[in-house]
């Protein structure tokens, strides 16, 4: 039992295995010879299957920029409101307290210098139009 041949015969089996260097060539030629045969096909596969791949990502990329866009703008528009809002009651408290130091401090405001300016325009006119003496 310890050399146990087996009932192959073992010129037949080494012609079915490609261990020689010729087999070996031999498919190599062959794989470059199918390569050359299925390469187009394949190649235009792949780029069709590319450019549908293409079309798709950039149609998400579409909707899911529209989508963000809404969200974004669904979140901003009452904080943009409240902003506005506070900036007017900032304005108006400043100006409210401007007002009040210029008031203080016996600088006129803009409303005193243009009533001024029409009492003096009216003033102006009523001295031209009356007979002088």
């Amino acid at each position: 039992m310890a050399n146990k041949k087996s009932s192959r015969n073992s010129k037949s089996y080494a012609a079915q295995t490609p261990t020689d260097a010729g087999s070996i060539w031999l498919a190599g030629v062959g794989a470059v010879s199918l390569a050359r045969k299925q390469g187009g096909v394949l190649l235009g596969e792949l780029a069709k299957e590319g450019r549908r791949l293409h079309g798709e990502a950039t149609r998400f990329v579409r909707e899911t920029r529209a989508d963000a866009q809404v969200q974004v703008e669904g979140v901003l528009t009452p904080v943009k409101a409240r902003l506005e809002s506070g900036a007017k009651r900032a304005a108006a408290t400043v100006q409210t307290g401007v007002a009040g130091v210029l008031a203080r401090l016996g600088i006129p405001s803009k409303a005193n210098i243009e009533e001024l300016s029409q009492r003096v325009g009216t003033l102006s006119r009523q001295l031209k139009a009356s007979p002088r003496r």
